[in-house]
């Protein structure tokens, strides 16, 4: 196989990891579902060998996926063979997120009785760490309309990764959120430019011998996220229709004054 092809495989099989993670299975777990894919209806013992694990390790992670309607277990003689079937794995997870969904529409007005009426969502919030910093970023996505950013797409990149931010971009197109950004005058911002057009995105650029963006801040609605991913993984959420109002009126005046 050429190195090329060799990558491509690499690639999917992550892909694939990844994906099964989200559906609710833990590395042994997927280590010993691929295994039966790939070999068939087989023991635990071929299985544990396959992929170097305890007999009895692969026999507990086969008796959980066997719980999850994701193996079957069938008997010759007195040994145990387990079966895999992507259809199962399907049915599995859909029945599983039918029984969430339906727990969730009985439980939802249960709580609201629960709640007290006195309480409200905070309107300052704080994240620390990527994965946080990230579910931050991605609140972007609720806005009805555009979104304003003193933005440091670089960092972004760095820290959230490409993949997440061009699936951010894709879906901010796809809800047909337009973007006002002003950004540091760089060989990546420079890049951004050339694809803003097909990106709804508005970008300027500042020289540096005006100063340098090392924070990102993103303005929409009634809030304002200042993310710092330059050297730390810190977010803050600010929910004030006035200091949005405010920080929407700089970035205006900002812009002002840029080509």
């Amino acid at each position: 196989m050429s190195t090329a092809c060799t990558i491509i495989v690499s690639i999917k099989t992550v892909d694939m990891l990844d994906l099964l993670k989200k559906l609710g299975l833990n590395s042994k777990q997927i280590d010993v579902y691929l295994a039966l894919l790939e070999l068939g209806s087989q023991p635990a013992s071929v299985i544990a060998k396959k992929i170097n694990l305890p007999k009895s390790t692969v026999l507990f992670l086969l008796d959980q996926l066997d719980q999850k309607g994701i193996v079957l277990k069938s008997y010759k003689g007195k040994t145990q063979f387990f079966y895999a079937d992507i259809k199962d794995l399907s049915k599995s997870i859909k029945q599983a997120q039918k029984i969430q969904n339906d727990a969730l529409e009985e439980l939802l007005p249960l709580l609201n009785e629960f709640k007290s009426p006195f309480t409200s969502k905070p309107k300052l919030n704080f994240y620390q760490g990527v994965e946080n910093c990230k579910k931050a970023y991605l609140q972007i996505l609720e806005t009805q309309g555009e979104f304003l950013e003193f933005g440091n797409h670089k960092d972004l990149v760095e820290k959230f990764g490409k993949k997440f931010m061009d699936n951010f971009i894709s879906q901010r197109i796809k809800l047909n959120i337009t973007n006002q950004s002003i950004s540091n005058l760089d060989s990546t911002h420079t890049s951004l430019l050339e694809s803003s057009k097909n990106q709804k995105r508005k970008l300027k650029l500042v020289p540096k011998s005006l100063g340098n963006l090392y924070s990102s801040i993103c303005i929409y609605d009634d809030k304002v996220l200042i993310l710092n991913l330059h050297s730390d993984s810190l977010g803050i959420l600010i929910q004030n229709a006035q200091f949005a109002m405010t920080m929407k009126t700089i970035f205006k005046l900002s812009n002002l004054g840029l080509s």
